[in-house]
């Protein structure tokens, strides 16, 4: 899967619900876990990349049991660790971008970003779901959870003495509208980490690298991402094909038909976040 990416709900399904292994395949990036008092469900916006959850709460606490594979041996001792982790991860600020940003450009993207992606990305629509069919996104995340998966785990985590709002009962339509905050951080980007920068992203999928290397750490900040080609993040890194199994590149186009320098500048305004 690569440097950074895992296949949550299959472990889930394998370890917690001891399910058979199959041919369902749905890697996902490992999700920011900052300032994740953003979540809140009673208005819709719900974590895990397809609102799998109800609430933070059951999501760390399905995280962890979803690994151990097993009850926890001191359930008190159990409940209070996740209350820290989440008090924690609820109050820490995402991280500031640490080069310069050219203001006035910044400004101009601003106003991009307002008429593009304002309405999916700051309105009450962000951290709900959109549906796969509008943003054409790779299927494989969603299809290795269902319906029958969310009410055995749920079932297998009551046997088990523990008391949370548990998992969503119903098959998901989509994806959920990510929030922005510290976007300049989280690349590669798309649920399954198949478009290396933020540039790249607005680029049609024809256009968007097809094979790179994730997991090296050197910063690009022209194009908002890390480096992903050359002998060193060859070396260090993993490489990925956006042809193979639950790593497409296709999807989320919205923007691609923009000027380049509007999507120059809307780049510049999303380090701000």
């Amino acid at each position: 899967m690569g440097a950074g990416r895992d296949d949550g709900m299959n472990l889930t399904r394998y370890f917690m619900l001891k399910a058979p292994m199959d041919d369902r395949f749905g890697p996902a990036d490992i999700p920011a876990v900052w300032n994740l008092a953003k979540y809140k469900a009673e208005t819709g916006q719900l974590p895990n990349y397809a609102g799998d959850t109800h609430d933070v709460h059951s999501v760390m606490i399905d995280s962890a049991l979803g690994v151990l594979g097993a009850p926890p041996a001191d359930k008190a001792d159990f409940h209070a660790q996740v209350k820290w982790l989440q008090d924690y991860l609820s109050a820490l600020p995402p991280p500031v971008y640490p080069f310069p940003v050219d203001a006035a450009r910044a400004a101009a993207g601003k106003r991009v970003f307002d008429a593009e992606c304002a309405a999916c990305h700051a309105s009450p629509r962000t951290g709900t779901r959109i549906p796969l069919a509008e943003v054409g996104t790779d299927p494989g995340r969603l299809e290795t959870w269902d319906k029958a998966s969310a009410i055995k785990g749920n079932q297998v985590v009551a046997a088990m003495g523990i008391t949370r709002k548990g998992l969503v009962e119903e098959d998901l339509p989509g994806y959920k509208i990510p929030f922005l905050d510290g976007i300049w951080l989280r690349a590669p980007y798309l649920h399954n980490g198949a478009v290396p920068t933020l540039r790249d992203l607005l680029e049609p999928v024809e256009r968007r690298p097809r094979v790179f290397w994730r997991g090296y750490d050197v910063y690009d900040p022209q194009r908002v991402g890390f480096v992903t080609d050359g002998d060193e993040a060859r070396r260090v890194g993993t490489r990925m094909d956006v042809a193979e199994k639950g790593s497409g590149n296709r999807g989320h186009e919205f923007g691609t038909g923009l000027p380049a320098a509007d999507k120059d500048a809307l780049v510049e305004y999303l380090k701000t976040l």
